[in-house]
């Protein structure tokens, strides 16, 4: 294919950690077995040394990188991205690199680094330029939504601004598509959601389960007052229940809420590897719980859904209104209750007790679990991106 396609991302596996990093690092693996030469440019957040490792380009900061600080003034208005000052340097690199029959396929975060990286190179070299956000744009155009309440100057201007001239913009949820097509009218033809899956399709019946009495359910994930996964110990606790476990899977040191809990039937494990993650879910953990506690955030589909799919596990979900708690509800892959509503939360967990009511959760997400998996979803943008003219 004569086409290369330039994947701008802030962060990407195993450089970095997290659900984020893994999303992209598999949606890389898919499109270049789709045929795409694909070639991955990301930050060098550690040395000043201009990195290319097979097909993957590290391109470093001119100056010290100081995130806090740059955080700073990207709220105070003076940058309007915390990256900026990788993004003049990663110009400078990428203009003499990119054709103009290549393509652009900058993600986002909530960042407009990417963005705005490769709507500079559009305007140069007019190649074609993909804007894919995984998140909506932190304070940026969400229906007057903010992620928040922190001191941000809005970056509406700059939104719309730097997604003008995208050939295509890709959401991850209809709910931010609909925002995004109600705000920015002429680009609606343009704005296309895809759910992006899970990565790395596993057989569950290579594990064995390992036998118990015990309903167990596990939270897995970043610990921080955006998932506040402290809401199903409190559901738990309303029960009073010892036929319960609790597993919180991810790094709780700097999250008080979780601290302080020293109970026999909760447990605390750190970030495990994916495969083992993998592994230790699909012979310990009955149901996985996912949540999210702000209406802003109903525009982003937690990946761990996805990965409960994969692993076909029940659901219980603490969501605002949007497709994460609609794909839970409506296709019977478990219950998601409002993020406040602690009783039906634990109620909820009450329900999943009865073993023939998991039985019957699990039937509904191994029928559908094909569909969700990444190289078909993936599908839906190599056709895109092969219609684009």
């Amino acid at each position: 294919m004569k086409n290369k396609i330039y994947y701008l991302a802030r962060s990407y596996s195993p450089y970095q950690k997290g659900g984020g990093p893994l999303m992209r690092t598999g949606a890389v693996k898919y499109l270049k077995a789709l045929g795409w030469d694909v070639i991955v440019v990301i930050p060098n957040y550690n040395s000043k040394e201009l990195l290319i490792e097979g097909n993957i380009i590290q391109i470093p900061f001119k100056f010290k990188y100081i995130q806090k600080l740059t955080s700073i003034l990207e709220r105070l208005g003076i940058y309007e991205d915390y990256l900026d000052r990788w993004v003049d340097e990663a110009f400078i690199y990428l203009k003499d690199k990119v054709q103009k029959e290549d393509i652009v396929f900058a993600t986002s975060g909530g960042e407009l680094g990417m963005i705005k990286l490769g709507s500079f190179l559009k305007n140069t070299i007019q190649c074609k330029f993909i804007v894919n956000f995984r998140d909506p744009l932190n304070y940026g155009y969400m229906n007057g939504l903010r992620r928040d309440k922190n001191f941000h100057i809005g970056r509406e201007k700059a939104h719309e601004k730097y997604i003008s001239n995208a050939d295509l913009i890709l959401t991850s949820s209809q709910y931010y598509a609909n925002v995004l097509k109600g705000k920015f009218t002429n680009l609606k033809e343009k704005i296309v959601n895809n759910y992006f899956g899970y990565i790395k399709q596993i057989d569950t019946f290579k594990y064995t389960k390992i036998k118990s009495d015990k309903l167990k359910i596990a939270y897995v994930g970043t610990m921080g007052s955006t998932q506040k996964p402290e809401l199903l110990y409190q559901a738990y606790s309303l029960l009073g229940d010892s036929n319960i476990e609790l597993y919180f899977i991810g790094d709780i040191t700097n999250y008080k809420p979780l601290q302080s809990i020293k109970e026999n039937s909760v447990h605390f494990i750190d970030f495990l590897p994916h495969n083992e993650f993998l592994k230790f879910m699909s012979e310990n953990i009955d149901v996985g719980f996912v949540s999210l506690t702000n209406e802003y955030f109903g525009a982003c589909v937690p990946s761990k859904i996805y990965e409960y799919i994969n692993l076909e596990l029940p659901m219980i979900g603490a969501l605002p209104l949007g497709d994460g708690k609609d794909i839970i509800n409506d296709k019977n892959y478990g219950i998601a209750c409002d993020y406040d509503d602690i009783e039906g939360l634990s109620n909820t967990i009450k329900m999943f007790q009865n073993k023939e009511y998991i039985t019957k959760i699990k039937n509904y997400i191994l029928n559908d679990k094909e569909q969700w998996y990444m190289s078909n979803r993936i599908l839906e943008i190599d056709k895109l991106l092969r219609e684009l003219k």
